[in-house]
């Protein structure tokens, strides 16, 4: 079939033809009307340590470029084959050797902001895991995974393993200090930190940090790690109904 232009022809596969005529059509084209940009997942992962009283967060060091040896959350892209969820479970397991399962995921928020990848039109899912302290092994595209202390001091969240300090603005969602993230990971962090906060009083699933068996006590602090509190100010009978 021959077409008078360009416009014509497009005309005639989106609004005459089947659409396994427009398919087949779209297939073949050069540029196609709609552009296609990349899709990656990012692991928000905490967990608890109840002898230190420390919340911690998982970053893996990236082996290559872009932000090549910057701290980063475990992640990547996805496959044509799976979900982000499996994509996220997957990229996670080949980065630190964690494994979680899909049970225990959370879709925290799709981060799609033009040019917050160097390497072109990238939209990132991210996800929220609570886990046991687990052993690490860094494979994949990871130099490094460690476990980092994340800490709230007034409106500042600092996030720190050995002479690495990381420090970001709650409020502006910049970070402060020499030591930064990759991409946008302390927004996606910070977006996190937020979510866990806002939903304690109804949702407390930050708790899962403790396993199975937990004391009122040892909730009460990891609430205080989010809401910036001494543990102890928290009132005892309000707290049981949000448990």
């Amino acid at each position: 079939m021959e077409f008078a232009s360009k416009q014509e022809e497009q005309d005639y596969y989106q609004h005459v033809a089947s659409e396994q005529e427009f398919l087949e059509w779209y297939k073949k084209q050069e540029h196609p009307i709609y552009q296609n940009p990349s899709v990656t997942v990012d692991m928000v992962l905490l967990c608890y340590n109840k002898s230190t009283d420390q919340i911690k967060v998982l970053l893996i060091q990236r082996r290559g470029n872009p932000y090549r040896n910057s701290w980063a959350l475990p992640g990547g892209f996805i496959t044509a084959s799976e979900s982000t969820g499996d994509s996220v479970i997957r990229e996670t397991k080949e980065e630190t050797g964690v494994t979680i399962s899909a049970k225990n995921i959370e879709q925290l928020h799709t981060f799609s902001t033009p040019g917050r990848d160097p390497r072109g039109w990238v939209i990132t899912v991210s996800y929220l895991a609570f886990i046991g302290e687990a052993i690490l092994s860094a494979g994949d595209n990871a130099n490094q995974a460690r476990w980092f202390t994340l800490e709230r001091k007034d409106n500042q969240l600092y996030l720190t393993s050995g002479e690495i300090e990381i420090i970001l603005d709650l409020q502006t969602q910049k970070s402060l200090g020499k030591d930064d993230l990759a991409f946008d990971h302390n927004q996606i962090i910070i977006k996190a930190f937020n979510r866990i906060a806002n939903k304690m009083a109804h949702e407390p699933q930050v708790l899962q940090v403790l396993g199975e068996t937990f004391t009122i006590t040892e909730a009460r602090k990891v609430f205080a790690k989010f809401l910036g509190v001494d543990y102890r100010s928290i009132d005892h009978s309000n707290f049981k109904k949000a448990c």
